[in-house]
């Protein structure tokens, strides 16, 4: 294996510069991975191409995120996915991606909307920022739940904000139910991957992510009631 100086020669000032923002983007302890998107396809990426290289220099150089610089990680999300593409938005690119397997793709496969997209660059350009100032005496970081990705629990705990929005109008939501057999797990519940509950209308009743009789037994009893009145 060539030592540390061997390689910055090798891969080029260029490419050390963007290595900090494309580590902390593409996967590491603090920042998590896209699905089935590997480190090395990434690398190359970058390499192929001068603005994705500006954009993971740029990445933790400030403690936001350049409109510019997210539009730039946004079009390389998609040439992640799609190598060929010539669409530069990541929801374009999910209908597409969509439409063309006939809705027959796992959410994993395609790329996370362009909501989730900007949370998770967020993280990164964090994590990327704490590390580009690593050598400073007493740098002045600000919190992460301060716009940078994660937010408290009511506990006061840190946790993900994998999402500023909805996943989906209320509408569409409705309409998505699993198809779970023996248990509803998050690895592979169409309902708990999007954040939801199951419902009658799922194909596995009285799952752990049902939704609560509670609430079901209230909405019969004022049915009941109404129904009285008349």
């Amino acid at each position: 294996m060539p030592s540390s100086g061997k390689l910055a020669a090798v891969l080029g000032s260029g490419v050390c510069s963007a290595l900090p923002g494309l580590h902390a983007w593409s996967g590491c302890d603090t920042v998590s991975a896209l699905a089935s998107q590997g480190k090395i396809k990434a690398l190359k990426l970058v390499q192929a191409n001068d603005l994705y290289l500006q954009a993971f220099t740029d990445l933790g150089s400030s403690w936001n995120v350049p409109t510019d610089v997210f539009n730039s990680i946004q079009a390389f999300t998609c040439q992640l996915y799609a190598r060929n593409t010539k669409i530069v938005g990541a929801n374009s690119l999910r209908y597409h991606m969509f439409c063309a397997k006939k809705g027959q793709i796992e959410s994993g496969q395609l790329p996370p909307c362009e909501d989730s997209l900007m949370q998770h660059t967020l993280r990164a350009n964090y994590q990327a920022a704490i590390w580009r100032r690593s050598l400073e005496n007493l740098p002045d970081v600000p919190a992460p739940s301060a716009g940078h990705g994660w937010e408290l629990d009511d506990g006061g705990s840190l946790k993900i904000r994998w999402m500023a929005g909805l996943p989906a109008p209320d509408v569409v939501l409705n309409l998505i139910s699993c198809t779970c057999r023996r248990t509803c797990r998050p690895s592979d519940c169409s309902c708990i991957l999007n954040g939801l509950k199951c419902t009658v209308v799922c194909k596995l009743q009285g799952c752990s992510n049902m939704v609560q009789d509670d609430a079901i037994v209230a909405q019969d009893a004022n049915d009941s009631d109404g129904d009285s009145d008349d």
